[in-house]
């Protein structure tokens, strides 16, 4: 992989795999509280043990198919067009059928930038897809000007759904530093809310004969 300090250990890719696992066999002991639910969107979040972020699970149906859907995702060059707060994201590479994308993003004075290094794979279901995505956050040097966020885990599932895609986003992460709960915690259901809205005004205004692939 260019531009990564080794290689993406094939460990994370079952550290992320028990993680939709653990997610599915405790969907209905979650105490998740519904936070948004309105034009389409629902964002619920969860209590986290050990952690004063919450994590949310997020849904919203696009006028896509799932792969598209995945295409778009997985073009990080465009996340700073529609992406919240996002500021700079490119690809460091692939390995292992994972690729590797770099992604920082803005906080308000004084607190610092956040930049992350994530690990995602993409994994076909006879019913859906799937993209889990971890923090690695020792793939790159850590730059002076922004604190790296070294634990984040969750993924997105895409679902046929009403002629388009049912997108079901759920992650946490903990963003290091000396970062107010509150602040993290708003943007818990800022991030989730602004994205997927912005993931389906996407589809809503593309051109019928455009295409991604």
């Amino acid at each position: 992989m260019q531009g990564a300090s080794h290689p993406v250990r094939l460990t994370r890719g079952l550290c992320v795999l028990l993680f939709f696992c653990v997610l599915a066999a405790s969907a209905q002991d979650a105490s998740w509280e519904t936070r948004i639910e309105d034009d389409g969107l629902l964002v619920e979040t969860s209590d986290v043990e050990g952690s004063q972020v919450k994590a949310f699970r997020a849904q919203i149906v696009v006028p896509a198919t799932p792969e598209d859907v995945a295409v778009r995702l997985r073009d990080i060059d465009s996340y700073p067009d529609w992406f919240p707060d996002t500021v700079e994201a490119r690809s460091v590479g692939r390995e292992n059928g994972a690729w590797v994308n770099y992604v920082r993003t803005s906080a308000p004075w004084p607190v610092k930038d956040r930049d992350a290094i994530y690990v995602s794979r993409l994994e076909r279901l006879p019913d859906r897809l799937r993209i889990s995505v971890e923090a690695d956050p020792d793939l790159l040097p850590e730059k002076p000007d922004a604190v790296r966020v070294v634990e984040a885990s969750g993924g997105w599932e895409l679902e046929a759904a009403g002629g388009g895609t049912r997108v079901t986003w759920r992650f946490h992460l903990e963003p290091g530093g000396n970062v107010p709960a509150g602040l993290a915690n708003a943007r818990v259901l800022s991030t989730p809310r602004e994205a997927l809205l912005a993931l389906r005004h996407y589809f809503r205004t593309r051109p019928a004969a455009a295409t991604d692939h």
